[in-house]
């Protein structure tokens, strides 16, 4: 059989095959993007907060001062998130570090997974008073 008998045989069947199969194409395309999940969104320079006992009078300084953190959710909770809903924060209530200690740093944000921090740690430091801050 001839490439333009082959082309031209049955060619209302193949056509129908062919625009069945686009749209089978699409419709599982559009299945794998919903089942890829939520979006993600970065927001770079959320200051870090310390979080101590209150009844505890030391001060402390943390380094660096900013993360930056990737938070996963809906399209639409993604949308109405502000920079400033999301908190970045060490906790200092159970253990006071000692100088030069690595903590890591918590995320919380509303209706939102926190997905990565970067860093991960910060380093602690009590300041002692009278002292003036190193740079």
């Amino acid at each position: 059989m001839s490439l333009s008998a082959f082309v031209t045989h049955n060619r209302w069947q193949k056509l129908f095959s062919l625009l069945f199969a686009v749209l089978i194409w699409f419709n599982i395309r559009q299945g794998l993007d919903r089942a890829a999940g939520p979006d993600t969104r970065t927001f770079s320079r959320v200051p870090i907060m310390v979080l101590t006992l209150a009844s505890d009078p030391n001060q402390f300084r943390v380094r660096p001062t900013e993360v930056s953190v990737t938070v996963r959710g809906t399209p639409e909770v993604l949308a109405r998130l502000h920079p400033q809903d999301v908190e970045a924060y060490v906790n200092l209530s159970e253990a006071v570090p000692t100088n030069g200690h690595s903590i890591p740093v918590h995320v919380q944000a509303p209706n939102v997974q926190a997905i990565s921090v970067f860093p991960m740690t910060v380093f602690v430091e009590q300041i002692v008073a009278g002292s003036s801050p190193a740079r």
